[in-house]
């Protein structure tokens, strides 16, 4: 027996829905989401424990994130009726009338948004808990163990100086694209001679090392915000309500279309000028010969450089 989400009584303490409803015409939802959203962000050990019952907390957390999300993959096709006769809607006199695309199109964007936000509470009482959860925490290390000098959320926002809200579900969001690139753009504008400083850990470093890593983290935080925050890269990925996804939330956020500047694109540049100004200024730190500075426009730099 599944202890999240049972019947329609333990539904009903997360998502507003009538006691009424067969449970077997929402428990595929709730199946699909637990493998769309919450298996690959908590494993399937933790899912499976909180299954049993056993842990009050964790059943508390996964059921708050699980029933909203659940509901909003079903929204959409509780509102209609699939039989011989195609897609039909029950609108008998004296009965409710189903609501209008509109309100439907309004509840599905606010289930996703509660259950996206429970989702991040419950990765951040997992994360706190990590001792408790040791299932967890082997998985966690196998999944975030990928090589970014941005180790965590909260690195993103201290290190990185970008505020996401401490959120984990917007770090893992964009993890590949700051793998990418911390490999296309920040290592391959520094000499090998600084990478290595670039992963060493904080108590391995002297103060220029350490200036040298936020520096670059600074960079790599804001560089990839920019391409977060743009309209363009918004647009590529979809429009939400027909391509429901998580969308990472950047502060500050602006109102003014007449600015159609990126910040984030500007903070970017700044700390990238800066990295650079300061490896140049400390050759013998970083072992660099001052008379040969560093050629940006070489082929090993793979920037600004002709294919021919």
């Amino acid at each position: 027996m599944n202890y999240i989400i049972p019947d329609i009584n333990r539904l009903k303490e997360v998502v507003r829905i009538a006691a009424n409803t067969p449970f077997e015409s929402i428990e595929p939802y709730i199946n699909d989401a637990a493998d769309i959203y919450l298996i690959p962000n908590i494993g399937a050990d933790i899912y499976g424990l909180a299954e049993q019952g056993t842990d009050v907390n964790l059943v508390d957390n996964v059921r708050r994130a699980l029933g909203p999300l659940a509901m909003a993959l079903a929204i959409g096709e509780l509102s209609v009726l699939i039989g011989d006769g195609g897609l039909t809607v029950q609108n008998e006199q004296g009965k409710r009338s189903p609501a209008n695309e509109a309100k439907i199109a309004a509840a599905k964007e606010n289930l996703f948004k509660r259950g996206m936000y429970a989702l991040d509470r419950l990765l951040d009482y997992l994360r706190k808990n990590l001792t408790l959860y040791p299932d967890y925490a082997a998985w966690l290390e196998s999944v975030e163990d990928v090589g970014c000098i941005i180790t965590s959320a909260d690195d993103y926002q201290e290190a990185g100086g970008v505020d996401i809200g401490r959120s984990a579900l917007t770090y893992r969001t964009l993890l590949p694209s700051l793998k990418q690139l911390q490999e296309t753009e920040l290592l391959a504008l520094l000499p090998e001679s600084v990478h290595e400083i670039l992963f060493k850990s904080k108590g391995d470093c002297d103060v220029a090392e350490l200036r040298v890593k936020l520096l670059a983290k600074r960079f790599l935080a804001n560089r990839c915000a920019e391409i977060y925050s743009s309209q363009t890269s918004r647009q590529q990925r979809g429009d939400i309500g027909t391509h429901p996804e998580f969308q990472p939330l950047f502060r500050p956020l602006y109102t003014d279309l007449s600015d159609t500047g990126n910040w984030y694109g500007r903070q970017a540049t700044y700390y990238k000028s800066s990295l650079l100004a300061y490896i140049e200024g400390h050759p013998e730190i970083f072992d660099i010969d001052p008379a040969a500075p560093m050629n940006y426009n070489g082929k090993d730099k793979k920037i600004f450089t002709s294919l021919a």
